[in-house]
């Protein structure tokens, strides 16, 4: 045996490359076959270290390399052994090439420390050791990674020492979870377990890192996460100092969509819940947490956001008391609401309706107590949030409904009428449709909200706004739609502002609109208000709208004050200059003529020369719309009377008849049949004589066929009877022509 020995010794020490290659491929063969001598490491040891450390074929160092792996495996080591082994492979790992070779090595020390139980041994070797393994976690071989990371799990079984090597490993190992395919990243988060439990306070470099990496991370890696955080969160003192940190990981797995992750984390969470003191602990964790909660909800990144809108949810759930940091809660929670990433928004409705299933009195107060000009809590974020609430204290309380809770329901949804969201609509239909006991003063400011709600892009939001009405006259105890609003409307619109302080979004003008031009209910009142606000007003919007109003309900308006109404359009159709002025003298002149086709405005002997006198100058307007309604006013005029300018008047509209307006020509010559016609009936050819000449003349100079066809049929209508015309002579001589 002895004489074996000297040979494979010499063997291996030989210069002859093929030499120290027979007697490696016999031993590989026997180690195999598990045939070698476990003594033969002693004798052996110097030249398989010296080969695998310096030896310039690869193949002979991984045969050297898989013979000590052998050795190691299956003998037993002694402490200068172990000690030789960790500083050659300290000296060799990074220079060493071939990936197979590193692999080996790495399982040589594995062996190694599993065959080592002096302790003292791993105190003298502890800052090689330390360095080997951290150079095996940085290795570019993943299969090297995770036999360190194998390396790092038993270490902590077996060195004592551990704890001042547990902060060493922090940085490699994270350096990988990152990068490394999803096997190696796995191993690397296991490995971080015994580190965090031997050393609490690598926690802070450890936990918020693997949060960062968690939306990136693949199912397996994400379930190794919880795992890992879920066993240091039972075997570290609840009290630890960085015991908070470990909470997001667990929670983020609850919300998981792979049933595995989720699973496991409810697991855990289960296991934490039924430790003595855990709430005390977990609400004490969650006032540490929300600065950071705060800070991610700004973050850039949207998987961030994300998670965090997904812890703040998780906490809210299970905090024992969720008054606990409300106002900082609500401020996120706001914030969040208006996220463009819809699972942000999403989660944060949800947290919001869990407050207001136990805190809606608080929360509300909150949002009441924000200033009317803070854009973050009356814009759509805050509304929304509100209005979640609300759908939480409504679902939550079945019966005796807290009085101040309600009020500042009502005083809320005032504040945010002014947005154009189906939310607060919706919000309002619960509040009315539940019947919750609201007081007949809070129900008039709901109803003064209702009406004062506009459209949303949704095409049902007018339908479902009339619908609303409905049981709030129940609520009210009146018949029927149309009677509340005649009992009401007086007493919501003269207790706001005066109308010459509207604008088009003060809430009372939104009701008046609502009601005159939606509903069509012009009655006396409204006719009166809308008359104060075209005359009152300095908007130009409000009174163009409050004229188309107006004209489009002419004619179902139930009764009108006629000299009002007069009053009130002749002042708006003087000449102004100005763009504005021109749109707002067409409206006005369309709603006269609307007037008095409608006989709302009655045209007659006393009021004649007035209202001819107002549109004889829009003849000539440069709108078109403008010119047709003076025309036809004008010809009502004339047809009503005898103008005391009534020369001027036909020169004006016989003007009209080379209009660059075909409409206007047309306009012009119908009205001037009409008229001529009407007074040859009545016996007044004067007129008809001082003017038929002039107005054949102009129908003559007039080029367009169609208007010259219209022109034949206003001379044959005419010219019935040219006996009874003094138009001998000259002027029989052109009318012929």
């Amino acid at each position: 045996m002895e004489i074996e020995k000297d040979v494979v010794y010499k063997q291996l020490e030989s210069e002859d490359k093929s030499t120290r290659r027979a007697a490696l491929l016999d031993l590989k063969k026997r180690a195999e076959k598990r045939q070698l001598d476990e003594h033969l490491l002693s004798d052996l040891f110097d030249p398989l270290i010296k080969i695998v450390s310096s030896d310039k074929v690869e193949n002979l160092r991984e045969s050297a390399s898989i013979i000590l792996l052998a050795l190691t495996t299956h003998g037993s080591i002694s402490t200068a052994q172990f000690q030789a082994i960790v500083n050659f492979s300290v000296d060799r790992f990074e220079a060493e090439p071939s990936e197979e070779v590193r692999l080996t090595l790495a399982r040589v020390n594995h062996a190694a420390i599993l065959n080592q139980n002096v302790q003292p041994v791993y105190l003298e070797n502890l800052d090689k050791l330390t360095q080997l393994v951290k150079l095996a976690v940085r290795d570019r071989y993943g299969e090297v990674v995770k036999e360190a990371c194998e390396i790092i799990t038993d270490l902590s079984e077996r060195n004592e020492y551990f704890r001042l090597q547990a902060d060493f490993f922090v940085e490699p190992l994270m350096q990988h979870v990152k990068s490394q395919p999803m096997k190696v990243r796995v191993m690397c988060v296991k490995a971080l377990e015994p580190v965090m439990i031997y050393s609490p306070l690598t926690i802070p470099n450890i936990a918020p890192q693997l949060e960062i990496f968690w939306s990136e991370s693949s199912p397996m890696v994400k379930l190794a996460m919880v795992l890992t955080i879920g066993k240091v969160s039972l075997k570290i003192e609840p009290d630890d100092q960085n015991f908070h940190l470990l909470f997001p990981l667990i929670l983020l797995g609850r919300c998981n969509e792979f049933n595995e992750v989720s699973d496991e984390a409810e697991r855990i969470w289960k296991v934490l819940t039924d430790e003595p003191g855990f709430h005390r602990r977990f609400a004490k964790s969650f006032s540490k947490l929300v600065p950071k909660l705060l800070a991610d909800t700004e973050n850039w990144n949207n998987d961030l956001r994300i998670q965090s809108a997904q812890l703040i949810y998780q906490f809210v759930r299970e905090i024992p008391d969720r008054k606990l940091e409300l106002s900082t809660v609500m401020e996120i929670l706001i914030f969040q609401s208006g996220d463009d990433q819809a699972p942000v928004h999403n989660w944060a409705c949800k947290a919001a309706r869990l407050i207001g299933e136990t805190c809606a009195l608080e929360a509300l107060t909150w949002l009441s107590d924000q200033k009317q000009e803070d854009p973050e809590a009356t814009n759509a974020s805050g509304l929304t949030i509100y209005s979640h609430i609300v759908h939480g204290f409504l679902n939550a309380v079945q019966s005796h409904y807290p009085a101040r809770t309600l009020e500042l329901c009502v005083q809320l949804a005032v504040r945010f009428s002014s947005l154009k969201e189906i939310s607060l609509l919706e919000c309002l239909e619960t509040l009315v449709e539940k019947d919750v006991g609201i007081p007949v003063d809070l129900m008039n400011q709901l109803l003064f909200v209702t009406l004062s709600l506009e459209g949303s892009d949704q095409s049902d939001f007018l339908s479902r706004k009339l619908s609303l009405l409905q049981p709030m006259a129940s609520r009210l105890g009146l018949s029927n739609i149309d009677t509340m609003i005649q009992q009401r409307l007086p007493s919501l619109l003269t207790s706001e502002s005066d109308p010459a302080q509207w604008t088009i979004t003060s809430p009372p003008w939104k009701i008046l609109q609502f009601v005159a031009r939606d509903m069509k209910m012009i009655d006396n009142f409204v006719f009166d208000l809308l008359c104060q606000t075209i005359a009152a007003t300095q908007c130009p919007e409000i009174k163009l709208k409050s004229f188309n109003m107006l004209t489009g309900s002419m004619s179902h308006i139930q009764c009108t004050d006629s000299a009002q109404l007069q009053a009130m359009l002749l002042a708006n159709v003087k000449w102004k200059p100005g763009r504005s002025a021109s749109v707002l003298r067409s409206s006005a002149a369309l709603c006269a003529y609307a007037a008095v086709q409608h006989r709302k405005l009655e045209i007659i002997p006393s009021n004649v020369d007035a209202i001819a006198n107002s549109f004889a100058d829009l003849v000539e307007d440069e709108a078109v719309n403008t010119r047709l309604a003076a025309i036809r006013i004008i010809q009502r005029c004339l047809l009503a009377g005898r103008p005391a300018n009534l020369d001027s008047l036909l020169t004006t509209l016989m003007g009209r008849l080379n209009d660059i307006s075909k409409d206007v020509r047309q306009g012009a010559m119908a009205g001037l049949r009409d008229v001529f016609i009407h007074w040859r009936a009545q016996g007044a050819s004067c007129a008809m004589e001082t003017k038929f000449v002039d107005l054949v003349r102009v129908l003559a100079l007039d080029d367009d066929l169609p208007s010259k066809t219209f022109a034949d049929g206003i001379l044959q209508s005419m010219l019935v009877d040219l006996s009874k015309m003094d138009i001998t002579g000259e002027k029989g001589s052109e009318v012929v022509e």
